[in-house]
């Protein structure tokens, strides 16, 4: 009788170790399929005329991204910078269907072509474009520091006729990433884009909002801010800022082109600029591509024109080696020289 009931108890507890070792697998067959890792890696070498030191090893960035398919409508996503400890991105997505979808979060501003694009495609080691630079993505203190072209908002977005016709509409702090809001206004974003064939994409964007800067009593019963003297800010250091893009893309086997003229106003201030990007691909060799560019910048503080050309070669898919030179000139500074080098790899 004992023998009978040890027996059955331990029928009993391996049918139980069964069903949890099914529960466990279950798991994590369920979370492998709804999470995807992906990442990259850039870093190389620069040598720059101007710069002190003239010449470095860099580790340009360490991205990890994570993406959760929560439901079949709705995902959420996050990139984090490994090199800096930054977060880049987190953010939400209900998609009802292609034609409307809503984003909230910490999310790349949707203006212009080429901020939503992501470095690793991008031909520049810099990686943006001047004027790009300076409209959306941080290099100058009138607009989000530091941001990278990100942003905190709600994004309406989506694809009509096919794929032929897509549009954002966003409502964003206007600050950058990973700040509060620093001031009551929002910045009103919206892109169009339409694709007359798939290999061309045309583009119009804008940026309606308020920027807001520290400020000193000018000496002449007004404001002003020692690092960016745009005229036109208030007592709170709020200002009136706008930007406006417009631009085409092609994409085609033997040659990729993407050009964008943007135009701002940022207090009293106006600002332009324009860049013409291109590659030949596989150039006398599978691969290796030709890059060329050229970059116009005309803000309050001078104007900048770059001239950069080199070839880069992709060794796996989304890996690559690209060395280019670069020539800078600065109507208040002299012209500079820069050689850059970098190794490419993602996953």
């Amino acid at each position: 009788m004992f023998m009978k009931k040890l027996t059955l108890l331990f029928v009993g507890l391996i049918g139980l170790t069964t069903l949890q070792a099914q529960s466990v697998n279950d798991v994590v067959n369920t979370v492998r399929e709804r999470i995807t890792l992906t990442g990259y890696a850039q870093g190389g070498y620069n040598w720059d005329s101007s710069a002190e030191p003239e010449n470095e090893f860099k580790l340009a960035r360490i991205i990890l991204m994570g993406n959760a398919q929560i439901t079949d409508r709705i995902n959420a996503s996050a990139m984090y910078e490994l090199c800096k400890s930054s977060l880049h991105e987190m953010w939400f997505n209900y998609k009802w269907n292609d034609a409307l979808q809503v984003k909230v979060g910490q999310m790349k501003t949707p203006f212009s072509i080429e901020n939503p694009l992501s470095p690793t495609s991008l031909e520049l080691v810099a990686p943006m474009a001047m004027v790009t630079d300076y409209m959306v993505c941080g290099s100058s203190p009138v607009m989000m520091p530091g941001s990278a072209g990100r942003d905190l908002g709600i994004n309406v977005y989506g694809k009509l006729l096919d794929g032929k016709l897509s549009y954002d509409l966003a409502l964003m702090n206007g600050v950058g990433r990973n700040k509060g809001d620093d001031n009551s206004q929002k910045d009103f974003v919206a892109r169009l884009g339409v694709n007359p064939i798939k290999e061309l994409t045309l583009g119009a964007s804008l940026i309606k909002g308020t920027g807001n800067m520290d400020v000193v009593p000018d000496g002449l019963g007004g404001w002003t801010n020692l690092a960016a003297p745009i005229g036109g800010l208030k007592h709170n250091g709020n200002f009136h800022r706008d930007r406006y893009a417009v631009g085409a893309m092609l994409k085609t086997a033997p040659v990729n082109f993407r050009s964008e003229y943007m135009w701002g106003r940022e207090g009293k201030s106006d600002s332009q600029g324009l860049y013409a990007t291109g590659t030949v691909n596989n150039l006398l060799l599978k691969h290796l591509d030709l890059v060329a560019s050229f970059d116009w910048l005309d803000n309050y503080a001078d104007q900048s024109r770059r001239y950069t050309t080199g070839l880069q070669y992709w060794f796996y898919p989304k890996c690559r080696v690209q060395v280019l030179y670069s020539r800078l000139n600065n109507d208040r500074q002299p012209d500079a020289n820069r050689i850059e080098a970098q190794l490419q790899v993602a996953f």
